[in-house]
C-alpha cells in the first residue's frame, strides 16, 4: 500500500512538473510611432520613429495615412534594424493627417500630424 501511495504521489509531481516547464507562448509582435512635430507647415518633413518588437530583423515597415475609412500606404517605408526603424515624410496637403506604421497584419497605434 506504502508503495502505491508514493508512485501516486511521484506520478504527480512529475506530470506537474512538465505543465510548468512548458515554454510560454511568444509575445505577439508590436510596433510603436512617434512623430519629430505634431505641427508643420506645408511642405515641411517629419520623421517617424518607433520600436518593432517581435518584428524580423531587415522586415519592411509602411507609414500609411487614413483616407476617410480606408488606409492607404505611402511610398514611406523602412527596414528594421535592432527592433527599431526610421523613416522620413513629406507633407503637400494641408489639415490633419492621421497616421500609423504596418508590417504585415501587425499595426502601430495612430498618430495626427496637423499641416498648415
Amino acid at each position: 500500500m506504502r508503495i502505491a501511495t508514493v508512485a501516486v504521489a511521484s506520478a504527480a509531481l512529475v506530470a506537474a512538473g512538465a505543465t510548468a516547464a512548458v515554454a510560454a507562448p511568444a509575445p505577439a509582435p508590436s510596433i510603436t510611432v512617434k512623430a519629430s512635430a505634431t505641427t508643420v507647415r506645408l511642405g515641411d518633413v517629419v520623421t517617424f520613429t518607433g520600436k518593432a518588437d517581435g518584428i524580423r530583423e531587415g522586415s519592411r515597415v509602411t507609414l500609411q495615412v487614413k483616407d476617410g475609412r480606408k488606409w492607404v500606404s505611402l511610398p514611406a517605408t523602412a527596414k528594421v534594424a535592432k527592433a527599431s526603424y526610421k523613416l522620413t515624410d513629406k507633407f503637400d496637403k494641408k489639415g490633419v493627417e492621421v497616421l500609423r506604421v504596418k508590417d504585415g497584419s501587425t499595426v502601430s497605434k495612430n498618430v495626427s500630424v496637423t499641416v498648415r
